[in-house]
């Protein structure tokens, strides 16, 4: 049965369109200009593959504000020990400090339920004197814990990959080191699972929508330096059909900067593609649809998105 697939495979559905006329991917500004870089596709077909005719787009639902909004926030922020008196940032972003720890803050969204807390490190280096960092199934099992606690571990990414990274302080900011030995931090990223065999990418591909980053520090405020949440429901029972472009004409797309560099490659301006496949784009801003993008991976960490939808089915 494998093997028939394979040689024929199903027939991509015609597509219906139901949504109308699809809003565009709006992808972050890029620092540096895409048209710097010089573009190579050394595929294994020795072109660019052929995608899927069509895909699925999915609804993505917002939560209405209520009354009882602001008390929710409220409650969440005593449970994590601030202040639950809120500072209003904007309409629906609202703040709570800790008096016993200024450096601490949880700036939460009302409305979406969204949220980040963080201990602002780069003033408190003293944070980092202490080095029982937990081993990677420990820091998985320890996330894991607190967003179940907190009624946070939706099924997409329970279903969805864990995977953790070491930090280390370079000056105030901490980066990526390769090992738990060398490390001052480890980071628990939660991405959403797949769908069917489409992966969800961000718009910062390492990093998931959901994350916590932890420290050796035995004083709990201080061992959470960050813990970031960023979770728009997707409607998997309400989506559309909608038809793709070619995969030329992605990658032309893709040469004429009509694209999103998710990473740049690493030590020089060469981007060598290796791989073309059709994922879907999960935005840390609200998006009404989850929309499939083409993705361009390729040596040396590069990575670009280029929206799939033919015209003239997006604006």
């Amino acid at each position: 049965m494998v093997l028939f697939l394979i040689i024929f495979p199903p027939k991509a559905p015609p597509p219906n369109n139901a949504f109308g006329k699809l809003p565009a991917i709006k992808f972050p500004a890029v620092a540096t200009p895409s048209a710097q870089l010089v573009l190579q596709l050394e595929t294994i077909q020795g072109a660019v593959p052929k995608a899927s005719e069509s895909a699925a787009v999915y609804f993505m639902p917002k939560t209405a504000p209520n009354l009882l909004s602001l008390n929710k926030a409220q409650e969440f922020a005593t449970r994590l020990e601030f202040n639950p008196a809120p500072i209003q940032e904007s309409k629906n972003i609202y703040r709570f400090n800790d008096a016993q720890f200024p450096l601490r803050r949880l700036r939460y969204d009302i409305v979406s339920g969204n949220f980040i807390l963080r201990y602002a490190f780069e003033r408190d280096p003293s944070v980092f004197v202490e080095k029982n960092l937990p081993l990677s199934e420990a820091a998985k099992i320890e996330a894991m814990n607190l967003l179940q606690s907190y009624d946070l571990y939706q099924t997409d990414l329970e279903e969805g990959a864990t995977i953790v990274t070491f930090w280390r302080l370079q000056g105030e900011q901490l980066v990526p080191t390769s090992s738990l030995s060398q490390a001052d931090a480890v980071r628990v990223d939660f991405f959403r699972k797949p769908i069917a065999d489409a992966k969800i990418f961000t718009p910062v591909p390492d990093e998931a929508p959901v994350s916590l980053m932890l420290s050796g520090s035995a004083n709990a405020k201080k061992h959470m330096l960050q813990f970031a949440y960023t979770f728009w429901p997707i409607d998997y029972q309400t989506s559309a059909t909608y038809a793709l472009k070619t995969s030329d004409e992605a990658w032309a797309e893709l040469q004429a900067t009509k694209s999103y560099i998710a990473r740049y490659p690493t030590g020089g301006g060469t981007a060598v593609v290796r791989n073309v496949y059709v994922g879907y784009y999960d935005s840390f801003e609200p998006q009404t649809y989850l929309q499939p993008i083409f993705v361009f991976e390729g040596d040396n960490g590069f990575l670009a998105y280029v929206p799939a939808v033919a015209a003239p089915w997006t604006e």
